[in-house]
């Protein structure tokens, strides 16, 4: 655009100073001359300098309506309000688990004592006994350990209850007690009378009513310590009497170890040698003995 007007004054402003040249007389051409290319340089200045200010007007005006926007942005933004931050979601509070009712808990332990007194009286049929600690019945349901004291179980003076995750109950029998005193006066009574009043005061061996009970109770842990210590020995069976007197033989004779308590009577020892197939120990019974063998 620009080249075309200026491309277009100059061919103006030579025609005109040509014709000036030709239609005047010397002295008096040269001035008008001298004065339109005045006139032309005053126009074509006057015309760049008009478009000029106009681009610069078109910048000004959009800076201005730029900042106008600015300002009604700002004004905006001032005036909104603050949107509330979320608070962070809470989990619903678990509800909290009934309290059993004291009701309930006593009927669920004497349900428990039922059962710890039959499994005793399978055993021991004159067996009593109570609570070492009221335990908690929370602690016998998730499977601990609770103690008893008990009475009329030969020597056993406690036993460990628990139930396992099956509701089988397990029975520990044990003796708990303190150094006996040696006697003060260190006499004795006579033989005879003493021992024979001892006699009469003595109850008679309670009869074993479950052999499984009873071998659950007494006779499995009694068979395991001694088989273990004779068969570290070189051993390789024992022989039960019918009085619960383990023996071996050692040079032709007979050597106590130990004896088992409440040892069932002998009607009941064909169930014990499959109780002892159980424990892959082998029972046979020869007269008035019960020999068991482990190799």
């Amino acid at each position: 655009m620009r080249k075309t007007v200026f491309t277009k004054s100059m061919k103006i402003l030579i025609i005109s100073l040509l014709l000036l040249a030709v239609f005047f007389q010397k002295e008096r051409s040269q001035k008008l001359m001298a004065l339109v290319l005045i006139l032309w340089i005053a126009v074509t200045a006057g015309i760049f300098l008009f478009r000029k200010s106009g681009k610069l007007a078109k910048k000004c005006s959009a800076l201005s309506a730029s900042l106008k926007q600015a300002r009604r942005t700002a004004k905006a933004a001032a005036e909104k309000p603050a949107e509330a931050v979320p608070e962070p979601e809470t989990e619903p509070a678990s509800p909290a688990k009934p309290v059993p009712d004291s009701r309930e808990t006593d009927t669920m332990l004497l349900h428990i004592s039922l059962r710890i007194t039959e499994k005793l009286k399978s055993a021991y049929p004159q067996s009593v006994w109570q609570w070492k600690d009221t335990p908690s019945l929370q602690d016998i349901l998730a499977g601990g350990t609770t103690r008893i004291l008990v009475e009329n179980m030969d020597a056993y003076t406690h036993a460990d209850i628990s139930f396992d995750r099956f509701g089988r109950i397990h029975v520990e029998p044990m003796t708990i007690g303190s150094f006996a005193e040696p006697s003060g006066n260190g006499t004795s009574a006579g033989p005879g009378t003493g021992d024979a009043d001892a006699a009469e005061e003595m109850p008679p061996e309670p009869s074993v009513v479950d052999v499984r009970v009873w071998y659950e109770l007494v006779g499995q842990k009694v068979l395991e310590t001694q088989i273990t210590d004779l068969n570290a020995n070189g051993h390789t069976k024992l022989t039960i009497k019918e009085n619960g007197d383990i023996v071996v033989n050692r040079q032709k004779k007979e050597v106590l170890k130990g004896t088992l308590d409440s040892f069932p009577a002998k009607s009941c020892w064909e169930e014990l040698v499959l109780l002892l197939a159980e424990d892959e120990l082998k029972g046979k019974i020869a007269g008035n003995t019960l020999q068991v063998s482990w190799i």
